[in-house]
């Protein structure tokens, strides 16, 4: 039985052979007698994503690309903003928001912060980012030789910097100050891995700055005289921008930028310098691109000399000039419309700003009433008011900036039918703020102040910054507006700010320290293509990429 099984068995075997040899043959036949055109073709090459690529066009070049050296220059301040990250950011409206760190923990004192890294955090070559970069950062702006804005070294001058893990940073300020963290912790960081070792004077020539390594949103592939480009950091802590490349275009004036956009070289343009009338139309009629006035944290203000210039000391007076003032008017007559009218000196759209406290309507009878309650009459002949013989004249100071002239003037124009006689001159800002401003020496001045992105005020209004070089120029005190302006400035306590600061605004409508008069805006002009969320208040320049990674080209 098992010797039939096996004969069977060799029998199939051979069957199988045989069957196997005729199949060869066969496949061979078939491909000797396959047409040469019809052989197997290789698989068709993926087609390339498309990378969605941003390019827009700023006035200037680069010079150093490093946070702690790019105050001076808009380009630089623009492609560090793009490339390095913080501990914090500021949000549209000025309040703080998480960007390495989440969040700090506040001591009891006021005044100490500890900050945890978020994990797993990746310079753009790959290095983790530790506690000891923030730490290395610090010392560098404390260097002697530090060679960056001075107010940023004065800042933290005094502050007390530990790390006690490679997460862990703790910032001790020598006193409570709730406006350090939104003006200062926002500066960019730097990798100590690839920069340890150097002094303050070898940092500002490193070729570091040139080609930069951050944590940012974007990471910087090449640098030249025309155009510096920048791809998407695929690890970003807040997310990978949705836009892949962005490419910031060097451009020497204005006639290039308009000329760029007519051509469609560029897909956007900041327009940092004031335009004529004239510039801007020509902008408004570029079809395919859509305009954006976005609202800076600077206030124009017209200072009155509260204390040396005697009709001043009376805050009906004060009152008076402010009443007499249409702002929607000074807006559109002397700045081409691109501002916001206020009588605010807490920045709209911030967080603790009221608008109920904000632009009393223009009403100059009520201005001659107030005049006249403090003893000032038109003279039947001239028409200017007079007070014990005096007639009330007065010069505004004010410097070159085209804005700023055609601003005070348009003043003087409007405070003339309520009697009040006003006359402009203008020169240097540098002579303007050393011959007037410093010592004091004006009847009334128009400047710019820049509120920067934390809405305390102490620095323009509190008493203590009377004597140069103190941020109060108009001499004006007061015991409950100090007090306000303290506990605003000490307290850690959101809800505490906001009350000190609401009841600040009531005080200034009825004190009239001074009048704000607008907040500028800058025209921005991007591809009607580019989406991105709400701009809110720029409380620098660069502020309009605070959420870049969150564009995109639809």
């Amino acid at each position: 039985m098992l010797r039939a099984v096996a004969n069977s068995r060799r029998a199939l075997l051979s069957a199988a052979v045989v069957a196997v040899g005729v199949l060869a043959a066969a496949i061979i036949a078939v491909f000797l007698t396959q047409p040469e055109e019809e052989a197997p073709r290789p698989l068709p090459t993926p087609t390339p994503v498309q990378k969605s690529i941003y390019v827009e066009g700023v006035v200037g070049a680069w010079q150093r690309i490093n946070p702690l050296f790019a105050a001076e220059n808009a380009v630089d301040q623009d492609l560090s903003r793009l490339i390095f990250a913080s501990l914090l950011r500021v949000g549209e409206d000025g309040r703080l928001l998480p960007d390495l760190a989440p969040l700090p923990e506040v001591g009891d004192d006021g005044r100490t912060y500890t900050f945890r890294l978020h994990p797993g955090l990746q310079w753009h070559d790959g290095a983790p980012v530790r506690s000891l970069d923030v730490a290395f950062t610090i010392e560098h702006i404390l260097a002697p030789d530090f060679q960056g804005d001075p107010r940023l070294q004065a800042a933290w001058t005094g502050v007390e910097v530990r790390t006690p893990d490679l997460r862990t940073i703790i910032i001790r300020l020598p006193e409570p100050n709730a406006s350090f963290l939104a003006r200062f912790a926002t500066v960019g960081i730097l990798p100590e891995h690839l920069l340890q070792g150097l002094d303050g004077a070898d940092l500002f020539d490193a070729p570091f700055n040139a080609s930069p390594v951050g944590a940012g949103p974007y990471r910087l592939e090449s640098a030249t005289s025309v155009e510096a480009t920048l791809s998407a950091y695929p690890r970003y802590h807040l997310g990978r921008p949705h836009i892949d490349v962005i490419t910031v275009r060097f451009l020497p004036d204005f006639a290039a930028v308009k000329h760029a956009l007519e051509q469609g070289d560029i897909d956007g343009i900041f327009l940092r310098q004031p335009l004529n009338a004239e510039q801007l139309a020509s902008l408004d009629g570029i079809a395919g691109f859509v305009r954006e006035d976005l609202q800076r944290a600077v206030s124009l203000v017209l200072y009155l000399n509260n204390s040396q210039v005697a009709y001043f000391r009376d805050p009906r007076v004060r009152t008076a000039v402010s009443l007499a003032l249409d702002r929607q008017t000074l807006v559109e007559n002397a700045l081409l419309g691109v501002a916001t009218p206020s009588s605010s000196a807490i920045a709209p759209g911030t967080w603790a700003y009221d608008p109920s406290l904000d632009s009393p309507p223009s009403d100059p009878e009520a201005a001659i009433a107030l005049l006249a309650e403090s003893g000032w009459h038109r003279s039947p002949t001239t028409g200017v008011l007079v007070r014990q013989g005096s007639e009330f004249r007065l010069t505004i100071r004010t410097d070159n900036d085209p804005r700023h002239l055609a601003l005070a003037r348009e003043v003087a124009l409007q405070l003339e039918p309520v009697g009040i006689r006003a006359t402009v001159a203008s020169t240097s800002f540098t002579v303007l703020s050393r011959d007037f401003l410093a010592p004091r020496t004006y009847d009334a001045a128009l400047a710019g102040w820049d509120q920067g992105p934390d809405p305390d005020p102490y620095l323009a209004w509190h008493s203590s910054q009377v004597d140069h070089p103190g941020g109060n120029v108009a001499n004006y005190g007061d015991i409950i507006v100090d007090a306000l302006l303290e506990r605003g400035r000490t307290t850690s306590s959101a809800l505490v700010r906001l009350d000190a600061y609401g009841q600040f605004q009531e005080l200034w409508q009825r004190e009239v320290p001074s009048v704000i008069l607008a907040y500028p805006r800058i025209r921005y002009i991007r591809a009607a293509n580019v989406t991105s969320p709400p701009f809110g208040v720029l409380f620098t320049p660069t502020d309009r990429f605070l959420n870049v990674h969150l564009w995109r080209i639809e």
